[in-house]
């Protein structure tokens, strides 16, 4: 019996059984657990138990238990807000207008990186000219601006191809694997 690939572990699990229609319940029932589980990820990388974040939160072990194997529905927001503070990780809520156009909300996008890194500006100021701090916060805006040219060229690209469907594969330039950015204007 030759290998089969399965895109998830819910289509895997049908498949041992034999019924597509457990697929569909482990996809719902994963889709209810997201922000859960990233909740968990969060604090199994910082290295923190359970006890020991319940320590943190100032309740029960068994709360700490209760909220991590709920579904997202029933979470509470304070609850949301105790945990990841416990873990030093800071959390933002954002309401995303799904009526404005996609145009509008990259742009929302774009002022919001905008301010996170003038947040890092602010930070090599107050760095009292640390060197090594300074020179890692310009090499992180290097990486941040070739990581969006990559990505947004990825994106021309396939556009490029709804709008010039004519045009050879062959001729498309890629930044995937480049280590040298060239930016040239016309």
């Amino acid at each position: 019996m030759g290998k089969q690939r399965f895109s998830s572990a819910a289509e895997a699990f049908a498949s041992i059984v034999g019924d597509d229609t457990v697929k569909d319940a482990i996809q719902k029932a994963v889709g209810k657990t997201q922000l859960t589980d990233t909740l968990v990820r969060m604090r199994m990388q910082k290295g923190v138990s359970q006890k020991r974040l319940a320590e943190l939160m100032q309740c029960t072990p068994s709360k700490i238990s209760r909220l991590e194997s709920s579904t997202d529905d029933t979470l509470k927001l304070s609850d949301i807000r105790e945990y990841v503070r416990a873990l030093n990780i800071d959390m933002s809520i954002v309401f995303e207008n799904n009526d404005l156009p996609t145009a509008d909300q990259i742009r929302q996008h774009v002022f919001s990186i905008h301010e996170k890194l003038e947040s890092l500006v602010k930070i090599a100021k107050e760095v009292d000219g640390d060197s090594e701090i300074i020179g890692k916060i310009n090499q992180f805006y290097g990486e941040v601006l070739l990581n969006f040219l990559v990505k947004f060229e990825s994106s021309h690209s396939k556009l490029r191809m709804v709008v010039e469907p004519e045009k050879d594969d062959e001729t498309e330039v890629s930044l995937e694997n480049s280590k040298e950015l060239v930016v040239t204007a016309e």
